[in-house]
């Protein structure tokens, strides 16, 4: 291999300001325009490939895509052959390429690969390893040239550097109970554990709907109505082992359904491979003070921090409730025959609790039997426990689901009358926070329509008052909400109001 050491250079002399220099134009003019030299003729396929590449000098540890480069290229036109080729003589000493994917055989000094260009995007992964003897901080450059007939060439380079940051966050833990509307602020600090410095920091923070996010800092942009942010820190830079804290604390207030809101937040160094983007629908610009990234005074003396690059929970309990409403239904008809009815619940809010769930407890009238019940196929097979399940010998059934505000959920039993007994059955809905210990009730403004009646009108059955037998509590079939808790995905049949 052909040495070129002259273009290796140590982070802390020219690689640290070059790297700022990236960092400042990716946050301004974004990746998009990457690194190679892209013609200027419009047919010329775009270079999207980033300008800088950290090789983890641990890659037993390190995750999954930390040492795989990727060369990428967007293309308005046809599907078309090309030819990349990759000059690896200036990385001699800080990378070696081990592999690359099908069409690519790495060599030295200098190799080929065979790739095509789709209408929209081309990649081609190059796997490294960090060259015997790389320090943390040595860097070179790769040279990269992509051809492709009838069209003008691209030409492009990548600063590969040994070693790399590794931004963690402190982890969020919980806070105490806020009312609705209630302002508050929570420390955040980020820390470089890796062996390089960040240049440039990526911060996201995250409510998912539960929260107001304050501030509107001109560094950030906001999405989902102001509950999520992304701020970028072109100019900052964290070395190994410093701490810094974002300044002044984030602030945030709970929203009008919110119950159980949670903040996702993480950090991470420009060009590192990964970050979290923010939720779709569109962005818009804060308007206010800037947000800053200072030194923390402490060094994060106290703080636990995550031990990998995701973003960290805090869970913030809020202090509201949900009106859960019983819904019920009428069994009409002759003895012998059968019926289908819907029973379930209806959240009236103000909350919408992110990870409650609601019991509906149907209990069948004395009168009739369940001879068909809700049934997933699907949960069997993928060994989850169904959505109603079965009590008292068929005398029960105990229903779990979620309901958003508004929303009516409702289960589908087929009921067959075999006495002439009017007396009533009746469905008892609450609501239980599944993260709390000793599973919680959701505070219920409206407890009085909690339960609700199964009627009977079957000719020639005396007359019934009342609601019937008592419904199960809460705890019976606490083994099948433990288990149903699991279940994120309700599949249930939802009707909203009015339908």
């Amino acid at each position: 291999m052909t040495s070129t050491r002259g273009e290796r250079r140590r982070a802390g002399r020219l690689l640290a300001p070059a790297l700022a220099v990236a960092a400042a134009a990716a946050a301004t003019a974004a990746q998009a325009a990457g690194a190679g030299a892209a013609s200027a003729d419009g047919r010329a396929p775009r270079d999207l490939t980033p300008p800088y590449h950290y090789a983890s000098l641990h890659p037993e540890t390190a995750w999954a895509g930390a040492n795989v480069l990727p060369l990428e290229f967007g293309h308005a036109g046809a599907d078309m052959p090309a030819e990349l080729t990759v000059d690896v003589s200036g990385i001699e000493g800080v990378a070696d390429i081990t592999g690359g994917a099908d069409g690519c055989r790495p060599a030295e000094p200098e190799f080929s690969c065979t790739m095509r260009l789709t209408d929209d995007w081309a990649r081609q992964e190059l796997v490294l390893k960090p060259a015997a003897g790389a320090r943390a901080g040595d860097s070179g450059v790769l040279r990269y040239s992509l051809d492709a007939d009838g069209l003008p060439a691209v030409r492009g380079r990548v600063t590969v550097v040994a070693g790399r940051p590794e931004l963690r966050v402190n982890t969020g833990g919980r806070v105490g109970t806020k009312a609705v509307g209630e302002s508050f602020g929570t420390p955040v600090l980020i820390r470089n554990e890796g062996d390089v410095p960040a240049h440039g920091v990526d911060l996201v923070l995250d409510s998912d709907g539960t929260m107001d996010l304050g501030g509107r800092h001109s560094n950030c942009r906001y999405a989902a109505g102001g509950s999520a942010m992304r701020c970028l820190f072109a100019d900052v830079e964290i070395d190994p082992g410093e701490t810094f804290r974002v300044a002044p604390d984030p602030r945030m207030e709970p929203r009008l359904r919110a119950l159980d809101a949670r903040l996702s937040y993480g950090a991470w160094a420009f060009h590192t491979g990964f970050r979290r983007g923010l939720p779709p629908g569109g962005t818009t610009p804060g308007k206010g003070a800037p947000l800053d990234l200072v030194v923390d005074p402490g060094g994060g003396a106290g703080a636990e921090f995550a031990e990998t690059f995701d973003p960290a929970d805090l869970a913030v309990p809020v202090r509201n409730g949900a009106d859960t409403e019983a819904v019920g239904d009428t069994v009409r008809g002759a003895v012998g025959t059968d019926h289908r009815i819907s029973v379930g619940f209806r959240n009236n809010g103000p909350a919408e609790p992110d990870t409650a769930r609601t019991r509906a407890v149907f209990t069948v009238p004395p009168g009739a039997k369940v001879v068909d019940a809700p049934y997933d196929p699907e949960l069997d097979e993928e060994m989850l426990p169904q959505d109603c399940a079965k009590k008292d010998g068929g005398r029960t059934y105990v229903c779990t689901g979620y309901g958003r505000v508004g929303e009516e959920v409702l289960f589908d039993f087929t009921l067959r009358i075999v006495d002439k007994d009017n007396r009533p059955g009746s469905v008892a809905a609450s609501t239980v926070l599944l993260d709390s210990e000793g599973d919680a009730r959701v505070r219920d403004p409206e407890p009085a329509n909690d339960r609700a009646s199964v009627g009977m009108d079957v000719p020639g059955a005396p007359s019934a008052s009342g609601t019937g037998v008592a419904p199960a509590v809460w705890g019976t079939g606490a083994s099948v909400a433990s288990a149903a808790a699991a279940v994120l995905v309700v599949r249930v049949r939802r009707r909203r109001n009015g339908d």
